[in-house]
């Protein structure tokens, strides 16, 4: 379990493309924003006909607006937008897609789209996604960008961030940035994270983050270094 608001983002936008077609929401921040909005024009066909299939092109404007509410960046969008014309070409958008499909459509999206992005467009979307709702990871947030960046190309922030040259980046993050973090905070972060977790109770996330203390930074473990696993099992409580 890494915690919830630092952490590598995953930029990758897959269009919902199937089930029930209902009308976006206004702030387009739903994953179904990508869904077609059904034709209102019952009146021009047969009582018995339902909404007409969903064409690929009826797809664009809201896969490009759901993606650009994540990353504001036309190019890489639109690129997506093509890669998604080409893995869906042939599909029954009414249908829920498959997971082979959403697995192409990401790998081709970051094969094809992801050396699109710039700085300009990445930093702010890095930032505010480890800056959450909480101001004082500011300064670390900055800091994480900037170390980040020194060991990651653009392209490298598309990925899920499960590689050894993630890891390599995460270090730098907790050497770079040591001391940017308030504990508190970091705690607080991690706590709740944990506590949302399957089965976990309160007692035992407040153990585990004692337990990590113990043998990490508070960086190490705001970026997901330390034995967050180990320290869980070593708080169970003991089975009767």
């Amino acid at each position: 379990m890494r915690t919830a608001k630092i952490s590598f983002v995953c930029f990758v936008l897959v269009a919902a493309c199937g089930g029930a077609q209902t009308p976006p929401p206004n702030n387009g921040t739903s994953a179904d924003a990508a869904a077609p909005t059904a034709s209102a024009s019952a009146s021009a066909a047969p009582e018995d006909a339902g909404p007409p299939k969903p064409t690929i092109e009826s797809q664009r404007e809201p896969f490009v607006a759901t993606c650009m509410h994540k990353m504001a960046s036309q190019t890489y969008c639109s690129c997506a937008f093509d890669q998604f014309k080409d893995v869906f070409k042939d599909a029954d958008l009414s249908q829920k897609p498959s997971t082979e499909q959403l697995t192409t459509l990401r790998q081709k999206t970051i094969d094809n789209c992801a050396s699109k992005l710039t700085d300009a467009e990445l930093k702010p979307t890095v930032v505010n996604a480890c800056v959450g709702a909480e101001p004082r990871r500011q300064q670390f947030c900055e800091c994480e960008w900037t170390a980040l960046r020194k060991k990651l190309e653009p392209a490298d922030f598309v990925t899920d961030g499960d590689s050894p040259k993630f890891d390599d980046a995460k270090k730098s993050v907790a050497t770079t940035c040591k001391g940017k973090l308030a504990e508190p905070v970091a705690k607080e972060d991690f706590l709740g994270a944990c506590s949302k977790a399957p089965g976990q109770t309160t007692k035992t996330c407040d153990c585990a983050w004692k337990k990590l203390r113990a043998k990490s930074s508070v960086e190490q473990i705001a970026v997901g270094l330390g034995d967050t696993k180990g320290a869980l099992e070593a708080c169970k409580p003991a089975a009767h």
